[in-house]
């Protein structure tokens, strides 16, 4: 057992380091992995390929967790295809940005609040693919630096991740396992997701107050631009607006005890396949067949460790972390998620911490257990914008095609320090919920030095004032150049 746990953990290790350095596609490394852990349950542990296929989908304990899934990240995968194919969300963008009238922030607010809506309907990486390209579009016919918008929207991307039960697939996997509704998820995630939208964006707007300027000759040009020239089928975007919405409003009515939110996706996809008439082999081949075996691979190696129990041993160990205490364990998955998730995909990390948050829960957590998984939830979403490894690769890969490259110092610094204020604001919002009064005991000493800092620069006067701002620029300054 120990040995086998060795070969597993390393094999792991393997797969994760393999993936880091890109020496070989995350897909064909996860089903490596998966293949010698089978080798070892098998002639090592003496198991029946029977526990292969408990691995891969779940078994009647645990509601077949793998398998609903799959099935949920597919039937949304060809709900985001049709939509991508009807042109629904480029309508969109281009329809809100003109909203903007030419004003730098209310367009920055704009763009992010898009990125936001379209991450939380879809995923991220789509997001970010839908948005960057257009982004640098409307810079070119704005006669303006693409550039803060680009950082602003890769670092908000992943807020919307974390919003609804559907948005990510760290979220499908967690809800799954854990049993957690598509409501359940949206109010102790997505409002704190949202709040924490609200203090990024007023973070952004003081970051990038002086630096954009739009002049009025692309105005002009913005506005007589014709949004439908975006739109290759109407009737085809009407019908992805109804099956969006319809899927919405039937995972908020109906309890997953009846139907089961993957089988709701599956369902709503069918039924647009056949309405867009849209070549089913052409959709077929459009699904990321790679995610879904490297899914099955990390499925296999993560059960593994699981069935052998090493999980159940960290998860233990973690569940003395704070003396048992919700809050402190809350914050320190919420952090070590993130910070995991920084450098290593957040898909087998959430896989790897969901069990050993399941043994936390029954150990020490008790009924407020799903509060640990909504910390995961946050950290692994959000952990991303730490560094620009991962999924923000495709931001600078995008923006260089585009002939206006990002430096990777500029976007680490950008997404490092708006992450770590994420996760301070969030830290505190679990504070104040959880321990009201140690949440106030914070507050006030805070609220007290603002209110210090203004009678103090009222009483001595511009040389005060003029000081503070001068080191308030240096560090804008020193996070956007």
């Amino acid at each position: 057992m120990i040995i086998s746990s060795i070969i597993i953990t390393s094999c792991f290790i393997g797969v994760i380091i393999l993936i880091l350095t890109e020496r070989l596609n995350r897909a064909i490394a996860a089903l490596t992995g998966a293949t010698i852990t089978y080798f070892v349950l098998i002639f090592m542990e003496g198991m029946k390929f029977s526990v292969v296929v408990d691995l891969l989908f779940g078994t009647e304990d645990d509601g077949f967790v793998n398998l609903h899934s799959l099935i949920l990240i597919i039937g949304m995968m060809f709900i985001v295809s049709i939509s991508n194919e009807a042109g629904l969300f480029q309508f969109l963008a281009i329809k809100l940005i003109k909203l903007s009238k030419g004003k730098p922030i209310r367009l920055m607010i704009i763009l992010c609040l898009l990125c936001v809506f379209i991450s939380a309907i879809l995923n991220n990486i789509l997001a970010v693919i839908i948005l960057i390209p257009l982004t640098i579009t409307v810079s070119r016919i704005l006669n303006i630096d693409p550039t803060p918008y680009i950082l602003t929207e890769a670092v908000i991307v992943n807020l919307g991740a974390s919003i609804f039960l559907i948005s990510s697939i760290p979220n499908i996997l967690i809800a799954t396992y854990a049993g957690i509704t598509f409501i359940e998820f949206f109010l102790n995630v997505g409002l704190i997701s949202l709040i924490i939208l609200i203090f990024t964006l007023l973070f952004f707007a003081f970051l990038y107050k002086k630096e954009l300027v739009i002049p009025k000759e692309g105005v002009s040009v913005l506005e007589e631009f014709n949004v439908w020239n975006l739109v290759q089928n109407k009737s085809l975007m009407y019908e992805c607006i109804g099956a969006l919405s319809i899927l919405m409003i039937l995972f908020i009515i109906i309890p997953s005890s009846i139907i089961t939110p993957d089988m709701i996706a599956l369902t709503i996809a069918l039924f647009l396949i056949i309405l867009s008439r849209l070549e089913p082999k052409d959709l077929i081949s459009k699904i990321d067949f790679e995610l879904v075996f490297y899914l099955l691979g990390i499925f296999i190696i993560a059960g593994a460790l699981e069935v052998l129990g090493l999980l159940s041993i960290i998860g233990r160990e973690l569940s003395t972390v704070g003396g048992g205490d919700l809050l402190i364990q809350m914050i320190f998955i919420l952090w070590i998620s993130a910070f995991l998730s920084s450098t290593i995909d957040n898909i087998p990390i959430t896989k790897i911490l969901i069990p050993v948050i399941g043994t936390m829960s029954s150990t020490g957590s008790g009924s407020d257990g799903n509060q640990l998984y909504y910390s995961l939830a946050i950290g692994a979403n959000w952990g991303d914008n730490l560094t620009p490894l991962g999924d923000n690769i495709l931001v600078i890969n995008l923006a260089e095609q585009n002939k206006r490259p990002i430096s990777f110092k500029l976007f680490f610094k950008l997404g490092f320090f708006t992450t770590i204020y994420q996760l301070a604001i969030v830290s505190l919002i679990f504070v104040l919920l959880f321990n009201f009064y140690l949440g106030i005991s914070i507050i006030i000493p805070i609220l007290f030095l603002i209110i210090l800092f203004y009678i103090i620069k009222k009483a001595i006067g511009k040389k005060f004032g003029s000081k503070i701002e001068n080191v308030i620029n240096k560090f804008r300054e020193f996070i956007i150049k």
